[in-house]
């Protein structure tokens, strides 16, 4: 059968209420829109792996950090326009574990941006692991701490008191940037360039570090990765986010107003089996 009959007779069962023999109410196959995002939320919240790698990743920028330290410092003696040092973060899933509404807009088959502003008006996000330390001990490097988000400006306040209940550093107006026009991060950065030399991006969406990946569609993005090859671990610095990001976005085309079914329809066909 060729693929494109097998995708449409996927589609159809999806349509119709039936795959693979299991029967699907009306209200159980609305309830089961989410359920894609199950396994890889199950992931996040659960697994040694990610906390693991979440861990490692900070421990490893802080080492790399260090070393960036000790050879800036030896060139801006023969500097007198050096600039500061800055390392720039992304705040979701990058600082704060949002998962917790990722899993209730599971459990109540909703999405983005459903529920997502209550969420962050709770401002009771726990953070990532060795994320805090990693901050501390930049800190204590004398690295100015920035925070880039595509968070909206009405958000501010809520952010700002989450991230203090944690007793982050550098939390203040000043450091933090919100959405403004564009989810493009790069002007944001262009404006810490201004008075800081940017030494470090972190983030959990390729995005959050260089605006090569923006709208890039997902052949170009993968290439894209081997452009910054020499600087990750280094300047760039990549956690692991399964449940969103514009990873997904770009399977859909960034087509954001697709139907469930015709973003169903898409994920399967980003597939790469084995024949």
């Amino acid at each position: 059968m060729k693929k494109s009959m097998i995708i449409t007779s996927i589609l159809s069962a999806f349509t119709i209420g039936s795959l693979a023999g299991i029967s699907f109410s009306k209200a159980e196959f609305e309830r089961s829109t989410q359920e894609h995002n199950v396994m890889s939320t199950n992931w996040f919240q659960t697994s040694a792996e990610n906390k693991a790698l979440q861990i490692q990743i900070y421990n490893q920028a802080t080492e790399e950090l260090a070393e960036i330290m000790v050879k800036k410092k030896a060139n801006d003696k023969l500097n007198k326009n050096a600039k500061p040092a800055a390392v720039v973060l992304d705040i979701d899933e990058t600082i704060l574990d949002n998962s917790p509404d990722t899993a209730w807009s599971i459990k109540n088959n909703t999405s983005y941006p459903q529920g997502w502003d209550e969420w962050i008006h709770m401002a009771k996000a726990d953070l990532i692991p060795g994320a805090k330390d990693f901050l501390l001990a930049a800190k204590k490097m004398n690295v100015d701490i920035f925070y880039i988000t595509n968070r909206s400006e009405k958000t501010r306040n809520d952010t700002i008191k989450n991230m203090k209940l944690h007793q982050l550093p550098n939390v203040d107006s000043n450091h933090l940037f919100f959405k403004t026009d564009t989810a493009k991060k790069g002007p944001r950065q262009a404006v810490i360039e201004k008075t800081h030399d940017i030494v470090m991006l972190i983030g959990d969406n390729s995005n959050d570090l260089t605006d090569i990946f923006y709208k890039a569609d997902l052949k170009t993005r993968k290439d894209n990765v081997d452009k910054i090859a020499n600087d990750l671990g280094k300047k760039y610095i990549q956690l692991p986010n399964p449940m969103y990001g514009d990873w997904e976005d770009a399977i859909y085309h960034y087509k954001l107003s697709k139907t469930d079914n015709e973003k169903a329809l898409d994920r399967y066909k980003a597939l790469q089996p084995m024949k």
